[in-house]
């Protein structure tokens, strides 16, 4: 009866997560290594507070026959680092080395003297600003005589959080804390930092409307009769046109939702102008357009540099994209 209830529970627990988070827990990874994985972490430390660091799977390389996943580290600053990791089929990590390889962490919880990351405990239901991830490792990481690291790694998405201390007499006490603000996973999970936004994108950002490449969105003749009735556009006749997106992310309940869309041309005539209410989508709500590239039918705009505009109609907030029209 207990285990019964157990199941139960774990699987209102995971009912309750977001679509993402369940979608990284199916990858199976504490430590993901795909190429194209990308984690923003906001950086403490003693010098500055709010800095951020961009840890990026770049690419495999062979190092002694092994293929690795390659780390590059990008920030504060002008900081810049290569960390170079595998996962074998049971999901440990191991690093190369001159004498080999070590083991960078075990996560099966069995004792693993020589593993770098030291695993200290399993939990799950931690609380992030991207999501409750519900299996979770505790680790600790002496980094030298005197630095000792610890953290929690989550199943799917990888380092949430870690802090360092210095271990030692008045200078010691907190050197570095870090915190995972947005990623990127297994090939398209994504974990969007919880921000309000306008988003704006077009399907291309170079069209081209004089070699008749751009879409046509001139009506065509369904039926026999079309003639005779309005709506049909003449056999022939192109209508360039472009589909362009427009969201509200993480939007605040009582905020303007009307977006005002423009297309501008180089000279600052506006030749598109739609006002488009979105919905009241609490996460994000979107919005698809079809821009016309024509004057008139079978005259396309001239060739230059135009904007694509969003804004908020009450004017709280703006998105934009330069646009080459051939």
């Amino acid at each position: 009866m207990r285990s019964v209830l157990l199941l139960f529970v774990l699987a209102s627990a995971l009912a309750a997560q977001s679509t993402a988070v369940l979608a990284a827990l199916a990858t199976g990874s504490y430590f993901p290594l795909d190429v194209g994985d990308r984690w923003v972490y906001r950086i403490d430390d003693r010098l500055v507070t709010g800095s951020y660091q961009t840890w990026r799977v770049d690419r495999t390389a062979t190092y002694n026959g092994t293929t690795y996943s390659v780390i590059a580290i990008e920030g504060p600053g002008s900081f810049y680092w290569e960390s170079w990791f595998r996962a074998d089929s049971t999901g440990k990590i191991y690093q190369p080395s001159g004498a080999g390889e070590v083991l960078f962490l075990d996560p099966s919880g069995q004792a693993a003297p020589s593993a770098e990351l030291q695993v200290t405990g399993k939990g799950g239901g931690y609380a992030t600003s991207l999501g409750t991830f519900p299996d979770t490792l505790a680790y600790s990481d002496r980094l030298n005589s005197l630095d000792l690291e610890t953290g929690t790694l989550a199943r799917g998405i990888g380092l949430l959080t870690s802090n360092t201390q210095m271990l030692s007499g008045s200078s010691g006490g907190f050197t570095q804390g870090r915190t995972l603000v947005e990623a990127t996973v297994a090939g398209g999970i994504h974990f969007p930092a919880p921000v309000p936004s306008v988003q704006l994108g077009m399907e291309s950002l170079s069209l081209n409307v004089s070699g008749q490449k751009a879409t046509n969105c001139a009506v065509p003749c369904y039926f026999v009769a079309c003639g005779l009735v309005p709506g049909a556009d003449p056999p022939g006749t192109y209508k360039p046109c472009a589909q362009a997106r427009v969201g509200l992310a993480n939007w605040p309940a009582a905020a303007s939702r009307a977006v005002r869309v423009q297309f501008v041309a180089p000279d600052g005539t506006t030749r598109f102008d739609q006002t488009l209410n979105l919905d009241a989508s609490p996460a994000e709500s979107v919005i698809f357009v079809q821009v016309p590239l024509y004057s008139a039918p079978n005259l396309g705009l001239p060739a230059g540099l135009y904007q694509l505009l969003a804004k908020t109609v009450d004017g709280t907030a703006q998105s934009a994209l330069v646009v080459q029209v051939q």
